[in-house]
């Protein structure tokens, strides 16, 4: 057994931030692995981290930020990336990850591969391709050999990725019966977002609030045996028996929650906006407590928001939820230390999204990833409050950008467009300001300058002004997005433990799923 070391300066680089973007590759001593352990023939602890949206881009974009908040990467033989702890494993392949009817897949489809191997439809979860037969899945085929499983997420529990591994239905947008097939599970434990009871579509709720609607989720999770928290004290109370090994069942949804029942974005909440909020890497942490035993577990763990702050073409979003993505996945590390010949660990994505480019033609060969350190709030909170907020106390809004919103931009994103600091090179230039002035007209006034195809490519369906205000911060940084959608770029599989050697290679998204079912010794499919 060795370890693998990041380069001293990296690991400095990563401490003197520790306090404002987790341990990400701050710790050396999780990042070993035993290449006996690797070829071993199963694995009684399986860790499955599905980073929704995430490829190669989103890693190695959280990577050369690290480096670049400590050096400047114009400076030869200075350190141009910081290893996440998922880019060391030892072993390393890429998945194609096509959907049955469509080469851009979505998440049910992508997510159905990944848990039962098999190829589906758009937007079927964990059925066939005409939705007419179930498969089961890993963590289902876990269960069956009486293994504890648990399923952990970042956006609520019932979105499409998640909900592949419990549920069965012809449409990932049935909130209702997935939320009940979950609920009437005998799985383990469930953490992290809420359940999207606003989309229930039944008469019987139909005159009820999500508030009234969460409390029927409570009470039939506590009939069927859940102990149901939703409050960080209820949380940290969460403990296994002190005798037996059968341990208690749990669902566990963060105290915070956004409008779509997803936990906050890790860089609002680094904004100190929501005390109590659970991390990713403290709900994986609980479900290894809550499932550790002589037979063996299955957690599934999802870092959904990669995949919304992509989509929303948010660069800076999408690396602090990696961040806090790695995080979690270095509580498995830590845990895979203390039964390395049992415990297999791999990391994958379902997708890319958002076509991100690590380059942009405006900056060419140049990168000043530092300057997106000035945003201090993702993009949702700037629309949904520090917009809402100026739109509110100034009606009606100015004709063009006023100083006070221009001094909105810097203090959340760090952009000069009013001479608010004697540096020159946060000031706009007169193109970039002209985008937001005609951005700006668009969200408040409701003006036009573009045809509708302009409009799509420009803001797709996000707020214009804050989708602006990214794109440009993003660009200034050497950054860029090519979609407001999933792409078809292979997708990285990193793997360490026992039957780790399995992944190298270049395979179909469904290979993945079944590797993992061979390491555990059980079936999956149909």
């Amino acid at each position: 057994m060795f370890q693998l070391s990041l380069p001293g300066a990296a690991v400095a680089a990563v401490l003197s931030i520790g306090c404002c973007f987790g341990t990400a590759a701050a710790d050396s001593s999780l990042l070993w692995f035993d290449r006996g352990a690797s070829n071993a023939a199963s694995a009684r602890y399986v860790f499955l981290f599905i980073g929704d949206g995430m490829a190669s881009p989103q890693i190695h974009a959280t990577e050369a930020y690290l480096a670049a908040l400590q050096t400047d990467d114009a400076e030869p033989g200075e350190v141009k990336a910081v290893k996440l702890h998922m880019s060391q494993f030892p072993y390393q392949g890429m998945q194609m990850s096509y959907a049955n009817d469509r080469l851009i897949t979505g998440s049910a489809a992508a997510g159905t591969a990944l848990a039962c191997g098999m190829k589906t439809n758009i937007g079927v979860i964990s059925m066939n391709p005409d939705a007419t037969e179930p498969c089961t899945t890993l963590a289902e085929a876990a269960k069956a050999r009486g293994m504890r499983v648990g399923i952990v997420s970042s956006v609520s529990i019932d979105h499409a990725t998640p909900a592949v591994y419990y549920a069965h239905q012809p449409s990932r947008n049935n909130y209702e019966q997935i939320d009940f097939e979950l609920l009437n599970s005998d799985f383990d434990y469930f953490g992290g977002g809420g359940f999207r009871v606003n989309k229930w579509k039944n008469e019987a709720y139909a005159d009820m609030s999500d508030a009234e609607r969460y409390q029927v989720v409570e009470q039939i999770a506590t009939e069927n045996g859940f102990v149901y928290a939703d409050t960080r004290e209820e949380f940290e109370a969460l403990q296994p028996p002190q005798r037996g090994w059968k341990g208690i069942r749990a669902i566990a949804v963060n105290p915070y929650l956004d409008g779509s029942n997803a936990i906050p974005y890790a860089l609002n909440r680094e904004s100190g906006n929501y005390p109590g909020s659970i991390t990713l890497a403290e709900f994986t942490a609980k479900g290894i407590e809550l499932l550790d035993n002589p037979r063996g577990f299955f957690m599934m763990v999802e870092g959904g928001k990669i995949d919304w702050a992509a989509h929303a073409n948010d660069a800076r979003a999408v690396i602090d939820d990696t961040l806090a993505f790695d995080d979690a996945v270095a509580v498995a590390l830590e845990f895979a230390q203390k039964h390395p010949r049992d415990t297999l660990i791999v990391v994958t994505g379902d997708h890319e999204c958002g076509g991100m480019t690590l380059g942009f033609a405006g900056t060419a060969y140049d990168t000043y990833y530092e300057m997106l350190q000035g945003q201090t709030i993702a993009y949702d909170a700037f629309e949904n409050e520090v917009l809402a907020d100026y739109l509110d106390s100034h009606n009606p809004a100015p004709a063009d950008i006023d100083a006070d919103m221009w001094q909105l931009i810097f203090d959340h994103f760090g952009l000069d467009c009013g001479g608010l600091t004697e540096d020159t090179a946060d000031d706009l230039t007169d193109y970039e300001k002209s985008l937001l002035e005609d951005a700006f007209d668009k969200t408040v006034h409701g003006e036009d300058v573009n045809t509708e195809e302009e409009n799509n490519v420009l803001y797709g369906y996000y707020d214009p002004l804050t989708v602006t205000i990214t794109h440009v911060l993003n660009k200034r940084a050497g950054l860029a997005f090519t979609s407001y959608s999933h792409t078809a770029v292979p997708v990285p599989v990193l793997a360490q433990g026992a039957g780790a050697s399995r992944f190298d290679g270049y395979y179909d998204n469904t290979d993945v799923a079944k590797k993992i079912a061979d390491v555990m010794n059980v079936k999956i499919g149909q």
